[in-house]
């Protein structure tokens, strides 16, 4: 029987995605609910997704994320959390702002 390592109700963020002049940021990853994972793409306002991260792995690190996304010159940034930040990048499910319940 394979044991889940993951915590229920809990969405990991695998990569965060910004496309230049976009209104949204792109969260890839999965959610786990009754121990099963479930992969997704959850599009986010900016402002909305900085307020989760301040909440999650506080000022520093949230500046260090939006630094990487928005100071590239490539069209569109594509940025592993847990390599970038060396933590991984998980929010509850059960927050409303992701609306994912």
């Amino acid at each position: 029987m394979k044991n889940n390592i993951y915590s229920n109700d809990t969405f990991y963020v695998n990569y965060v995605i910004y496309e230049k002049n976009d209104t949204k940021i792109l969260l890839d990853g999965f959610i786990t609910k009754n121990d099963k994972n479930y992969f997704t793409s959850i599009p986010i306002d900016p402002l909305k997704f900085s307020f989760l991260c301040e909440k999650t792995i506080g000022y520093e690190r949230t500046d260090s994320l939006w630094c990487k996304l928005f100071n590239s010159y490539d069209q569109v940034v594509e940025l592993a959390p847990e390599n970038h930040l060396g933590i991984p990048l998980n929010f509850s499910s059960l927050e409303p702002i992701l609306n994912i319940n």
